[in-house]
């Protein structure tokens, strides 16, 4: 049977210390109302009565465990369907939400036991069908997990208050009903869009730092040493982070700033693949500008070569009509696209009739609008030869420039996100397909550029001149260095915590640029008087400084020896560090969702004091660590965070994955010590 994944069943904000406006003393449920910010669900419709009960248990079980443990509400709740959380961002606030775990439908009874059953059964008392029992359902217990929850809801909030402010200070200000509007516009979409099921470990714990940020973070400090000191700044590989030492700013904003990268750039097959979506490199162009078609301009199927076919097919992305054989009299019959949809014997007796590969063959003889192109003679000096196959058409290649071609069309450039121009490959040099005309091509392409024409060459050998100037050839003959654009700042405002009082926001402008996958993000006033064009300029240069250490550490790593087959198939073990909502994986990353990992990190923060948890599956047999405490600093202090592991190994031992911990939580610590 299929299996249903977890889902949402509803979501609700309340405040119970919120009082209505005007009380209505026939109403009897307007206090209770007044209480309630937001409510959604996976229903459309859910009447009153049912959101006072969902919202009333929630209050009912916070108060409930308070008075056993003062200062300490519920949080979580735990049935065989269903898991409810309760989440309090700030006082009196709550985020509350009730979340089905994944199910599998049993499969019915079956049909010889029902009979079987019916034979015993009095046939007076039969009084027709029995009424259908609800579906049975086995639970996955292990599918919803408290602690990824409590950090999805908290990362939810975080969002809301970067965005808007506090609930506080949005009720404080504005007041209840613009804190109600705010809610429903926020959390309306951003809890419906959460695939519990399809979410890593290593998500919730942290954003991974960049693998270089060790080599990353001084030319960054050296960027913003550069800069007033009241301004933030970080850079964004995604999905890594690098950050200075000292930053002043929360994990919102970093996410919030991923969220807006313009995507990368779609990857285009290059020349010499297989893909059928790839653009060739030559295009079959005739020699000379025929005249439009001609309604009585036809051509036998027989006589059109293979090749045409093919090109048919590419041109009018359609099927080829395959040759019929009816014996009807299309004499008396009146079709609708004459002299294409024509039918009848092979021979006399008809018209011959065009196949689709025919009529593309004719369209391509005749060239599109536009500006005029500059076509080749495919390297023969002779002229093109004529096709019998194709009405003595002559054809010849045109070279096309794709990766610029593919560069110009494509749309991946968004707000300040420019990408220069790539230069034309070694493979679609004019000098490998003109032969031994090629120096005097090249010399009168490069006068014609000097002179404002293009060179159109014909079925000869004497060039000739247009008046348009085709900006195509001109790069590929005379390549000239490229000056860099001027950039621009996508801007947005956002609302930071103030040191002293976590509750009170105030506004702050965000700027960041984007180049070549890499961002750079900068926090400034809202009233500043910084010339943004050089700060754009600088932070360009800042992106071309660390990708130069990036492909420096690239060329490092291909100049490394293979290692052997062994080594390589061997599973390697991976681990995750998570300190200060940031995050180090190995090399492999962390792509984990075993439920050792989140129930070993459920030992790690409750009130038993565990400092290690060490489990094994059985299918597959992998060992799962986890590890609270990272040794100490140089000062002596404690380095608070986590470290899981996940050893795929199955003749390794319990000795030996304790040590594995402790090598890379000691290499993790002396690495940070280094650096700090």
């Amino acid at each position: 049977m299929s299996r249903i994944p977890p889902a949402l069943l509803y979501l609700t904000i309340y405040n119970p210390t919120l009082k209505p406006a005007t009380l209505d003393p026939d109403d009897e449920d307007a206090e209770e109302l007044a209480h309630i910010l937001l409510h959604t669900a996976r229903e459309h419709a859910v009447s009153r009565d049912r959101i006072l009960r969902q919202v009333g248990l929630a209050k009912a079980l916070v108060n409930f465990s308070e008075m056993f443990n003062a200062g300490v509400p519920c949080e979580n709740v735990h049935s065989q369907a269903r898991r409810m959380i309760m989440f309090s961002p700030e006082p009196n606030f709550w985020i509350h939400a009730c979340y089905e775990v994944a199910k599998t439908p049993r499969s019915p009874p079956s049909a010889n036991k029902s009979k079987d059953s019916s034979k015993g059964r009095p046939k007076g008392k039969d009084k027709g069908p029995s009424p259908r029992s609800d579906a049975l359902y086995d639970y996955h217990d292990g599918t919803v997990h408290d602690e990824a929850l409590k950090s999805h809801f908290k990362c939810g909030y975080e969002n809301f208050k970067l965005l808007h402010g506090s609930f506080t200070s949005v009720l404080s200000t504005w007041g209840q009903e613009a804190l109600e509007l705010q809610l429903e516009r926020f959390f309306t979409i951003w809890a419906w869009k959460w695939d519990i099921d399809d979410e890593d470990f290593g998500v919730h714990l942290g954003i991974p730092l960049h693998p270089l940020c060790d080599q990353l973070t001084p030319i960054l400090e050296a960027f913003q040493s550069r800069l007033p000191q009241e301004l933030m700044s970080f850079a964004l590989i995604p999905p890594y982070v690098i950050l200075p030492r000292n930053h002043r700013y929360p994990t919102a904003l970093v996410r919030y700033v991923l969220s807006r990268i313009p995507p990368p750039p779609t990857p285009v097959a290059r020349n010499g693949t297989s893909s059928s979506t790839t653009i060739p490199t030559t295009a079959v162009l005739p020699s000379k500008v025929s005249s439009p078609i001609p309604p009585t301009t036809i051509t036998p199927a027989e006589s059109v070569p293979n090749g045409a076919s093919t090109l048919a097919t590419n041109l009018l992305a359609m099927p080829t009509i395959p040759s019929m054989n009816l014996g009807l009299d299309v004499k008396s019959l009146k079709w609708g696209w004459p002299g294409y949809l024509t039918f009848g014997k092979s021979g006399a007796g008809s018209k011959p009739s065009t196949s689709p590969s025919t009529l593309a063959t004719t369209l391509a003889s005749v060239d599109p609008p536009g500006p005029p192109k500059v076509i080749a003679n495919g390297g023969n000096d002779e002229g093109p030869k004529p096709d019998s196959g194709l009405s003595g058409k002559r054809r010849e290649t045109l070279d096309v420039d794709t990766v610029s071609l593919l560069e110009a069309i494509s749309t991946e450039s968004i707000g300040s996100y420019t990408r220069a121009a790539s230069p034309a490959p070694s493979g679609l040099s004019r000098s490998s397909q003109l032969g031994e005309s090629t120096t005097q091509d090249i010399s009168a392409t490069i006068s014609a550029a000097n002179s404002g024409t293009s060179v159109v060459q014909g079925s000869g050998d004497t060039p000739q001149t247009n008046e348009a100037l085709s900006a195509s050839s001109v790069e590929a003959a005379v390549p000239e260095a490229v000056p860099r654009v001027l950039r621009s700042f996508l801007r947005s405002t956002v609302h930071l915590s103030r040191p002293d009082d976590p509750l009170a926001t105030e506004k702050k402008r965000l700027l960041h640029l984007t180049q070549d996958e890499c961002t750079i993000a900068l926090v400034v006033d809202i009233e500043h008087s910084l010339d943004l064009a050089q700060l754009a300029d600088d932070s360009v240069g800042l992106i071309e400084a660390i990708l130069k250490v990036i492909e420096e550490r690239k060329a490092k790593s291909r100049g490394q020896p293979i290692p052997s087959a062994t080594k390589i198939l061997q599973p390697k073990d991976k681990y995750i560090i998570a300190m200060d909502d940031y995050t180090t994986a190995s090399s492999a990353g962390f792509p984990s969702r075993s439920e050792h990992l989140y129930g070993g990190q459920r030992l790690l923060r409750s009130d038993h004091d565990v400092l290690e948890v060490f489990s094994r599956g059985q299918n597959p047999q992998h060992w799962y660590i986890g590890k609270r405490g990272l040794g100490t600093s140089q000062d002596g202090h404690a380095i608070d965070g986590e470290a899981y592991m996940e050893v795929s190994r199955k003749e390794t031992t319990l000795t030996d994955v304790d040590n594995e911990l402790a090598s890379v939580v000691k290499r993790f610590t002396e690495h940070l010590r280094r650096t700090v």
